[in-house]
């Protein structure tokens, strides 16, 4: 979600998307860099802004201490403040941008989902115009991407596209839907285009890992070596444990655990705030069965529904600590979700039934079920080998079928789920 080449500060401002764009399961984007590229965007526009407000004037604050967002809390003038802000962005695009990108931030480090319907709030008078600024779609599309409504989220990026093609921003979130969403070829032209651009660093990761789901893995592992080696400056720490963060998916796939622990820890230490890369790194220790080890990232996490799976499933492999405790916690999360009508936590859910079974048959398919849905929905490193383990335990003809006409469609490299199939036809 993030390039582009307006102005040299903007440019450093948008790598810093890069990270969370990819890290997605993704697509767990930092909407905060965005928005202030979004806000960037926007002030360099300013006729397409005057024609999108009917020629208004926005507001603009004189006083250099001016609040531009204060976040909601619980006292009465927190929320008072919230509202006048809200107000004052439904003349003004440029702190709708800002009002917007520090919601869904500060949502991205609390985990309260509350949040991006705030920030949906604010955005929603400028998406329902018939001309929205293409920063704005890249923020909605940013919520649509939280939400798991891939094809939604697209749309928007392909709005902000046609308005502006050259926005490197929308082209590098719509590589990373399409990518984290199995469509690969779909991705390519827009990676292409990203390094085309002059964004030889982000361009290099997105193109770098659809090689790497398309049967050339050890190119895209040696492309990557090739341009950490290369930079003697290198780029922002975010975008680097970025980098460093997609090295280790890639050596994951080939079986090479010490290099992917090396990759993550060293992430890790450069974005500490990135649950994703904690989450990434603690499933490293638990296959290594460095239980302990995974715990203490774990303990240093917010309790996200992500590390209650994982603290609940290095906790029951030692039986030390709460395991249930972590395993209540997570259902009764699990189950607002549901409750709610949210389908985003489909990968936890799969993961929970395969690890914590009640009875042999019914959760087989129950879990069968569950991966499927997934791996429909998103397709990365974590869903397919779910969608093969699942596959392999409910033992289902059809399921094995489908999941072996993607793998030899898309030449898709994994020695994990490799070895799952070639148990489940052994079994």
């Amino acid at each position: 979600m993030n390039i582009r080449r307006v102005i040299t500060g903007v440019v450093a401002t948008m790598r810093t998307i890069a990270l969370s764009a990819m890290a997605l399961p993704a697509l767990v984007a930092s909407a905060l860099a965005l928005s202030a590229l979004a806000a960037s965007a926007l002030a360099v526009s300013a006729t397409a802004e005057a024609a999108t407000t009917g020629g208004a004037a926005p507001f603009r604050p004189t006083d250099p201490g001016f609040v531009v967002a204060e976040l909601p809390g619980g006292s009465s003038r927190a929320r008072d403040a919230f509202a006048r802000q809200l107000e004052l962005s439904r003349s003004d695009p440029q702190l709708a941008a800002q009002l917007a990108a520090a919601l869904l931030e500060q949502a991205r480090i609390s985990a309260q989902p509350q949040l991006y319907g705030r920030a949906e709030s604010v955005l929603a008078p400028w998406i329902a115009r018939p001309t929205v600024p293409a920063p704005l779609l890249i923020l909605e599309a940013n919520i649509l991407q939280q939400r798991h409504e891939f094809a939604a989220a697209i749309a928007l990026a392909d709005r902000a596209i046609a308005q502006d093609p050259r926005s490197g921003q929308a082209r590098l979130m719509r590589a990373n839907v399409h990518i984290v969403t199995g469509d690969y070829e779909h991705a390519r032209p827009d990676c292409a285009w990203l390094m085309g651009s002059g964004e030889q660093w982000t361009g290099s990761v997105c193109i770098a890992q659809v090689l790497g789901s398309t049967g050339q893995l050890e190119r895209a592992r040696a492309l990557l070596e090739r341009l950490m080696a290369g930079e003697a400056a290198g780029p922002s720490a975010e975008v680097l444990a970025w980098t460093l963060s997609v090295r280790a998916d890639l050596a994951l796939r080939a079986g090479a655990l010490p290099e992917a622990q090396d990759m993550l820890t060293r992430a890790v230490a450069l974005a500490p705030a990135s649950d994703y890369t904690r989450l990434a790194l603690a499933d490293v220790l638990i296959a290594r069965d460095q239980l302990a080890e995974a715990v203490k990232v774990l303990d240093a996490a917010r309790p996200s529904v992500g590390v209650l799976l994982r603290r609940a499933i290095a906790q029951s492999r030692t039986h030390e600590g709460p395991a249930q405790d972590s395993l209540a916690d997570l259902k009764e999360r699990l189950t607002v979700s549901a409750q709610r009508g949210e389908r985003t936590h489909l990968r936890e859910e799969t993961r929970l039934a395969l690890e914590f079974p009640h009875d042999a048959a019914g959760d087989r398919q129950g879990a069968l079920a569950l991966a499927r849905d997934n791996f429909n929905l998103q397709r990365e490193t974590e869903d397919i080998r779910l969608f093969a383990r699942a596959v392999v335990g409910a033992r289902d003809p059809a399921a094995l079928a489908a999941l072996k006409e993607w793998l030899q469609h898309s030449h898709y490299e994994d020695v994990v789920v490799d070895q799952l199939l070639r148990s489940g036809q052994s079994s």
